[in-house]
């Protein structure tokens, strides 16, 4: 029991960030952020009373996008959020300006732009995430690297160059 306390505590600092953020970027409201947050780590307890976890990482993101996805599921069916009622992501990165556009794309391309550029995730561990093919991570972080470039072209911004964002 002792072990799985430890290695559970262990989880819960190298992680926190990381599920926190993502509950934030999915949610977009503190509160519901915090109530997935806590089923996610409640279900690391559960599952490391089974056994260990070959890859934690993975496992983490991938249930913390599973459970957000059952909130808004959730919402969805007894109607109970307005979008009024949407707060703005009290979390950002330091580049707002790029975070706003990320946001803005749709969900696939923001997902995998998200865990490539900010969880530094390779296509190969996204795909695993997210249970894809990586050909199919990679055509998605394509596509959202163009539709980001197609914004950041249409608003003007001369503040950044593409290959500067994307490297």
């Amino acid at each position: 029991m002792a072990d799985i306390l430890s290695d559970y505590e262990e989880l819960l600092k190298e992680y926190s960030d990381m599920v926190t953020r993502l509950c934030v970027m999915h949610t977009r409201d503190m509160t519901d952020a915090e109530d997935v947050y806590q089923t996610v780590f409640f279900k690391l307890y559960k599952e490391l009373k089974k056994g260990v976890i070959p890859n934690p990482k993975a496992w983490l993101l991938r249930v913390t996008v599973n459970e957000c996805r059952s909130l808004w599921r959730y919402r969805l069916r007894r109607n109970t959020l307005s979008l009024e009622d949407v707060s703005d992501i009290p979390v950002q990165p330091a580049d707002s300006e790029i975070w706003q556009l990320v946001m803005e794309l749709p969900p696939k391309y923001r997902d995998v732009i998200y865990l490539y550029y900010y969880e530094e995730l390779t296509a190969d561990e996204i795909a695993e995430v997210t249970k894809t093919r990586p050909s199919t991570v990679r055509s998605q972080l394509k596509r959202g690297r163009e539709k980001l470039k197609g914004q950041l072209e249409q608003e003007g911004s001369g503040r950044y160059e593409t290959d500067e964002i994307f490297g």
